[in-house]
């Protein structure tokens, strides 16, 4: 039997780690972002069957209400995303979605309806009033951006 010299058998050790670390972020990846998404189906069937159920009562303008703060924060993401986001951890599904066709559409959306953003009132301390405000500019900074760079 030939002796491996220790350099060579470090070597060795090495890149066997890479391989098996390599391949466990793969799969972790392409796993990761389909559980996640499964995960999220309680969540959203439970939404969904309460806007069905105010829906149902006609009471409208209550939903529209709750659907707008709800498009403000998943217009917040799309740009938190955009600046500060990793889509090359979710290669090669990231490619998948037609971001400027969808910001196009909320672009229009917004154009036509703009923003009812403004500061939520909650009682309790301070910093959570302060958080509140910073996060109403946030809305109106990246709905200005949004129609700005997507509304033409």
């Amino acid at each position: 039997m030939r002796h491996i010299p220790s350099v060579a058998k470090v070597a060795i050790a090495i890149l066997v780690l890479g391989v098996t670390f390599a391949a466990g972020f793969w799969g972790g990846v392409q796993l990761g972002v389909h559980q996640f998404a499964l995960l999220e189906g309680s969540v959203k069937a439970s939404l969904l069957a309460g806007e069905l159920r105010v829906l149902r009562t006609g009471n409208n303008e209550k939903l529209i209400g709750a659907k707008e703060i709800e498009l403000d924060g998943e217009i917040v993401k799309a740009f938190r995303f955009r600046d500060e986001g990793h889509p090359w951890m979710l290669w090669p599904h990231a490619s998948a979605y037609e971001h400027e066709r969808y910001l196009r559409n909320v672009a229009r959306y917004r154009k036509e309806y703009p923003s009812p953003a403004r500061p939520l009132e909650f009682g309790g301390d301070e910093s959570l009033k302060r958080e509140m405000r910073k996060y109403t500019d946030e809305v109106a900074e990246r709905t200005r951006e949004l129609i700005e760079h997507y509304g033409k």
